[in-house]
């Protein structure tokens, strides 16, 4: 094997692609090539980029500081490059290192961003696999195979261990120590990694123990979990088919209810639809006053007929003509007597007719407050109806909804199981002081109809329902979007001032989890007395709430004025009251306010009518009196008409007289005729009275038959509604038992009663659950017995154990691994302890004889220099003896390498003493022993004979021809004797480019002339 080829390119002053081709071997020697040129002009350079591609990692050797140093810095004419690269090739025609190519390509790059490539025929290797490959060629980069300038003495200056390790690398054993060294890090390693192992392995082994005894209790628990979940299914199953059983004939005999229901409501509304026209009939008093003043009237007139025509027949009787004309004087006396009587008679009727009057305005106003009674309690009995059926009927609940605008909330309400998890409204999940539930809801605004829900995809759900239905428009809070708002240390600030009460949210009773909604709908509003206090606080400062309901923004804005100090359910707004669900007992209280009005209403009514009885009595005795007064008057003016007509009839001629009397007689027809009349209307008047009062006494009769009916009636139809009533209750507690055995089921068995009645699990009799729930709770029992153990212990185990075997197997591998790497270190140590004795023994002969070629005699010695060695177990520089014990056996071993060199004519006591070219000459006799007896492919060596004078120089130059039978040479030097017994020679020369560039000569084709011969140049 020798050095073929070498390529540099941009390594150093090497910027350009410079490539140095090497002569093959000739004549069964190998080349000599020699580089020259001016200092300066990177001829070492070329040392450094073999050494380089060697694997030299050391920036001091290749006489850097960083290692971007070795990459083309640029000159003033070609900027810096971006990487340096240098390719070694080596003939393998011999198969030297047993790679069946016939040449070896090794290169090296180095890119300034740092990154390092090693090649070997176009394959990237690892640095190891270089110095390897290298080992086996016998190439010792670190000491004689590249000899760089200024370092030929260093074998004489370094230290013995040093010196020793040099002379290991000369032996040959390089890549016996290079397999040594990975043998004992690989073995270090595998017994790290065993003792990792079976650290590992006692921990997993109690684990695996562990483990095994849980599956085995997870195969009984399974077990039990089936007998178990067979079990609950059949207990549950029955549960549910006798609940939907109960559902249904409940179901069926609402159904009957209602139908009975709506026929006796029906009847009901028909009475009290009637009774309320009655009552609100107009009265019927101004039709018997007008019938009561007519028939007066007529008996009057029918009085004053007969008073008229009593006078007549009392005029036509001849002794009261008689008794006239003789009695003139008493009829005037009697006149004027009857006059005074009527006067005081007429004082004493006026008298009983204001009585009268006065009696009778009393009767009527009592008699009017009696029909408003009526009026009244007909209202009432139907507003408690109606009251009553809403109440029953639900449908206040209804009305509920749609008066306060959340038909769409109550849509989603009655849905909620289509969409997720519904926690309702925000007013529904708070509670809150009366004192500060104005302010609260007026902070609230809108956001106390949003309904609050799990997360995003609900509220996704809902709002396309009611998109899809048309049921409007509702707001949803999602608790997984929605963030909490606090208005940090700026609010909290304002909280100790004077009138402010707190944080509107810390006034509110509510579960944790819906503090970030809270904190959303109210935000950092603050509560304070009133609007002064908010103007202390600053308006514009922060958003704030009067106990009144006045909303102060942080914007500056501000609402407010008078609302109303009732309660309500729903806000015109729509805004729902915290505490809307009092719904039903406002209802309640309603009925309740209107029961009670109706019976204060029942017991004035008794009260006035009984008033009524003493008022009518009174008026009858007025009316009685007045009606006497009255037929006493016209009786006496029926006398004194009498009395003035025979006064005047008296009075009269015969003649006269006789016309007279034909004239009342003609009167008397007249006022016959006219009393017939007058008689015939009063008797019919009479009539119409006593049919007006019988019609009057069957509409009340008809009254009290219609109320007694409706009292009957309502009383059955609050009955039904009790039973209905109680129909619904029992419904509610069925559904309820329901929705508990779906929670239930839930809980129990983390499935849903729907899916598991669809499954047809087999049902029992209803006297056999009992026992059913018996086995149920052992099972349980057992269960609890056993434990809770993870679904995952069996993957576990498995995993556990597989991990377990895996252990005892690589702790099989890893001991078989331990000893066979044993048994090689020892075969290592004792395979290079052979051959660096055998090399040693001929490197200190040829030393010797080196030396004295060199110096012309003298004498020169390897000297071995053993030290001692402790056994594991013995403390280094301590020995120790325990009683009882054998103190621990010590070895020798080889610790360094002495070199004592006497030239011819001198004695030297240490090798310091040598003059420099002593000391060159010395060191170059123990390469060339090294070379002669461990010849590597080739040597460079770098200006290694600058000391060297020319006598000295051409000894050098002999000696190294020899050994080129067994190297290849390339030699920087400036010396003219070894440029001439190169083969061949490369000039370096550099360029005020800064670039270095080669010039190349094949010493064979030169002429031999004595004077300037002429150089062949080859770029």
């Amino acid at each position: 094997m020798y050095l073929k080829r070498l390529e540099i390119q941009g390594f150093k002053s090497f910027a350009n692609k410079t490539s140095l081709d090497f002569l093959p071997p000739k004549d069964g020697r190998f080349s000599i090539t020699a580089v020259v040129g001016p200092n300066g002009s990177g001829k070492s350079n070329v040392t450094d980029a073999i050494r380089w591609v060697m694997g030299e990692t050391s920036m001091k050797s290749l006489r850097g500081k960083k290692s971007e140093d070795v990459i083309f810095s640029g000159s003033e004419t070609k900027g810096q490059l971006g990487a340096a690269e240098v390719t070694m090739v080596l003939d393998n025609a011999d198969n030297t290192v047993g790679l069946d190519y016939p040449e070896i390509v090794i290169t090296r790059r180095l890119y300034r961003s740092g990154e390092t490539e090693y090649l070997i025929n176009n394959n990237t290797v690892r640095l190891l696999d270089v110095h390897l490959l290298l080992a086996k060629a016998q190439f010792a980069q670190h000491g004689y195979t590249l000899v760089g300038q200024g370092t030929i003495d260093k074998l004489l200056t370094v230290s013995i261990q040093e010196r020793k390790d040099f002379l290991d690398e000369a032996s040959g054993i390089k890549e016996y120590q290079i397999r040594h060294h990975q043998a004992v890090l690989k073995l270090a390693r595998t017994e790290e990694n065993m003792n990792q192992a079976q650290t590992l392995m006692t921990e997993v082994e109690p684990r695996l123990k562990l483990l095994a005894r849980q599956v085995k209790k997870l195969e009984k628990r399974q077990e039990l979990e089936v007998a178990l979940r067979e079990a609950q299914e059949k207990y549950y199953a029955t549960l549910a088919a006798s609940n939907n059983t109960d559902c249904k004939n409940v179901d069926d005999k609402l159904k009957i209810v209602d139908g009975r229901y709506q026929e006796t409501f029906k009847l009901l509304q028909e009475t009290q639809s009637e009774l309320a026209t009655l009552a609100r009939s107009s009265s019927r008093d101004e039709l018997f006053d007008e019938l009561q003043s007519k028939h007066q009237e007529a008996v009057r007139a029918k009085n004053e007929l007969e008073r008229q025509l009593a006078i007549l027949q009392g005029q036509m009787q001849s002794e009261y003509r008689e008794a006239g004309k003789q009695n003139l004087n008493w009829l005037n006396n009697k006149i004027e007597e009857l006059k005074l009587k009527t006067d005081e008679m007429d004082a004493t009727y006026r008298e009983a007719e204001k009585v009268k009057f006065l009696s009778e305005e009393e009767l009527t106003t009592e008699k009017k407050k009696i029909q408003q009674l009526g009026e009244e309690r007909a209202r009432l009995i139907l507003q408690i109806s109606e009251l009553q059926n809403r109440r029953m009927t639900g449908e206040s609940e209804k009305n509920y909804w749609q008066w306060s605008g959340l038909t769409a909330v109550k849509a989603v309400k009655e849905a909620r199981e289509n969409f997720g998890k519904l926690f309702g409204l925000v007013a529904e999940l708070a509670e809150v002081d009366e004192e500060y539930r104005l302010a609260l809801e007026v902070a609230a605004g809108s956001h106390m109809t949003s309904l609050v829900v799990e997360d995003e995809s609900t509220a996704s759900r809902a709002i396309e329902y009611l998109r899809r239905e048309k049921l409007g428009v509702a707001t949803f809070l999602p608790l997984t979007k929605i963030g909490e708002r606090y208005g940090g240390r700026e609010v909290d600030s304002f909280v100790s001032a004077q009138g402010v009460r707190g944080r509107a949210i810390e006034l509110l009773r509510f579960n944790e989890k819906f503090r970030n909604i809270f904190s959303f709908v109210l935000g950092d509003t603050l509560v304070v007395d009133d609007l002064a206090a908010a103007e202390r606080v600053g308006v514009g400062q922060v958003r704030m709430v009067t106990l009144q309901g006045d909303l102060i923004e942080r914007s500056g804005v501000m609402k407010g004025g008078y609302r109303s100090s009732q309660r309500r359910s729903i806000s015109f707004s729509g805004e729902l009251s915290l505490n809307s669900g009092e719904r039903l007992h406002e209802l309640e209280e309603k009925i309740k306010v209107l029961q009670g009005n109706l019976s204060d209403l029942e017991k004035e009514n008794e009260r006035i009518t009984a008033g009524v009885l003493g008022k009518e009595v009174a008026y009858k005795t007025a009316e009685a009196r007045a009606e006497l007064l009255l037929q006493d008057r016209h009786n006496i003016e029926k006398e004194l008409a009498g009395l003035s007509r025979e006064l005047e009839i008296s009075s009269l001629a015969p003649a006269d007289r006789s016309v007279a009397l034909a004239k009342l007689q003609e009167d008397k027809n007249k006022l016959e005729k006219e009393l017939k009349n007058a008689e015939e209307r009063v008797s019919g008047l009479s009539n119409e009275i006593g049919n007006f009062n019988r019609r009057e006494e069957e509409k009340k009769q008809r009254v009290f038959a219609l109320q007694e009916k409706m009292q009957k009636e309502q009383t059955e139809v609050n009955n039904i509604l009790a039973e209905r009533q109680d129909l619904k209750i029992e419904m509610a507690r069925l559904e309820t038992k329901k929705e508990d055995l779906e929670r239930e089921v839930e809980r129990e068995m983390s499935a849903v009663l729907a899916s598991l009645i669809e499954r047809n699990p087999p049902t029992i009799k209803m006297e056999l659950l009992p026992e059913v729930a018996d086995d149920i709770q052992k099972l349980k029992y057992q269960l609890s017995l056993i434990g809770g153990i993870d679904e995952e212990v069996t993957k576990e185990y498995a995993e556990t154990k597989e991990k377990y075997e895996f252990l005892s197997s690589q702790l099989t591998d890893l001991g078989q691994a331990i000893s066979d790497l044993g048994k090689m270190i020892e075969e290592l140590d004792s395979l290079m302890k052979k051959k660096r004795e055998t090399a040693f023994k001929k490197i200190r002969k040829e030393f010797d004889r080196y030396f004295k070629v060199l110096f012309g005699g003298g004498k020169a010695e390897l000297e071995e220099i053993y030290g001692d060695v402790v056994e594991e177990g013995e403390e280094e520089g301590v020995i120790e003896e325990v009683e009882n014990q054998k103190p621990k056996r010590r070895d020798k071993i080889l610790t360094g390498i002495d070199v004592i060199v006497n030239p011819p004519g001198k004695k030297i006591k240490h090798i310091n003493s040598l003059s420099g070219g002593e000391r060159t000459l010395t060191s170059i006799a123990l390469i060339c022993a090294i070379l002669h007896c461990n010849p590597s492919p080739f040597v460079v060596l770098d200006e290694v004979e600058a000391a060297l004078d020319e006598s000295n120089t051409m000894k050098f130059a002999a000696i190294m021809s020899e050994l080129s039978s067994q190297s290849q040479f390339i030699i920087i030097t400036h010396n003219r004797v070894t440029m001439h017994s190169a083969n061949a020679l490369y000039g370096v020369v550099m360029g005020s480019d800064g670039i270095s560039k080669l010039l190349s000569v094949k010493m064979e084709d030169v002429p031999e002339y004595e004077e300037k011969p002429n150089i062949d140049k080859k770029a």
